[in-house]
C-alpha cells in the first residue's frame, strides 16, 4: 500500500505541474478487449483447466493528464481497470464441460510519450499495474480449493494512436504484459505452474477540462 501510496501521489503532483504549465487533466474512460497469446492446460485430478484465447470486454475510468512542447507529448493516466480471462474445465470422465470467468481489477498507472503532426497522435510508454481484487468463477475443483496465486504488481507497454481535437482526445492502444500475471495454482496445498501473459486492445475517450 505504501508504493501505491507514493506513486499515486506522484501522479497527482505531475498533474498538478501539467496544469500549471497550461497543457491540462482531465477524466478517461472506455472499454479494454484483453486475450491471451496462447491456450494453456493445466491437468489437475482428473480435469483439465484450459484458458481460452477469446477476448474478454471489461472497462476502465479515471484520470488523465497531457502535458505539450511543440510537436511533443506526455500523458500520464490513473485508471480503474476492469479485465478477464475465460476458462473451461474438461472432466476426464465426462462429455460434460464447464466455462467460467476469472475477473480482476487493477490500479493502472501507463505514462505515454509521443509525437502530433495536427490532431494526430502516435505514442507509448511503460504502464504500471496493481491488483486491487480478484474475483475467481470456479473456486472448488473435485473437492480441493483452487487459488490463483495472482501477483500484486505487473509491468508492461502500451503503444497508442490517436486524435486530439480541442479539448477531447480519441485514442487506440495496445497493452502487452512485460511481467508474469501469477506465480500459478495452487490446489489443496500443491502449487502448479500456470503462467499467462495477457495482452489487450483498449479504446479510450477522454477529455481535459482543466
Amino acid at each position: 500500500m505504501k508504493k501505491i501510496a507514493f506513486i499515486v501521489t506522484f501522479i497527482a503532483l505531475f498533474f498538478l505541474s501539467v496544469n500549471t504549465y497550461g497543457s491540462g487533466i482531465g477524466l478517461r474512460g472506455g472499454m479494454n478487449f484483453s486475450s491471451l497469446p496462447k491456450t494453456s492446460q493445466l491437468n489437475i485430478n482428473g480435469a483439465t483447466i484450459e484458458t481460452l484465447s477469446d477476448s474478454y470486454t471489461g472497462f476502465h475510468f479515471g484520470f488523465v493528464g497531457h502535458l505539450s512542447l511543440l510537436n511533443f507529448f506526455i500523458q500520464p493516466e490513473l485508471l480503474y481497470v476492469q479485465t478477464g480471462q475465460e476458462m473451461l474445465v474438461t472432466w476426464d470422465n465426462s462429455i460434460d464441460s464447464d466455462f467460467f470467468t476469472n475477473k480482476y481489477s487493477h490500479l493502472s498507472i501507463p505514462v505515454l510519450a509521443g509525437t502530433s503532426i495536427g490532431p494526430l497522435r502516435v505514442g507509448a510508454g511503460p504502464v504500471l499495474s496493481f491488483l486491487l481484487d480478484s474475483k475467481q468463477g470456479f473456486s472448488n475443483l473435485m473437492g480441493e480449493d483452487l487459488d490463483f496465486q495472482n501477483n500484486s504488481a505487473t509491468i508492461g507497454f502500451q503503444a497508442m494512436a490517436g486524435i486530439k481535437v480541442g479539448n477531447l482526445m480519441f485514442d487506440l492502444k495496445y497493452e502487452g504484459n512485460l511481467s508474469r500475471l501469477g506465480d500459478g495454482v495452487d490446489v489443496g496445498g500443491t502449487s502448479w505452474d500456470f503462467d499467462t501473459r495477457p495482452r489487450q486492445f483498449i479504446v479510450s475517450i477522454g477529455i481535459l477540462v482543466f
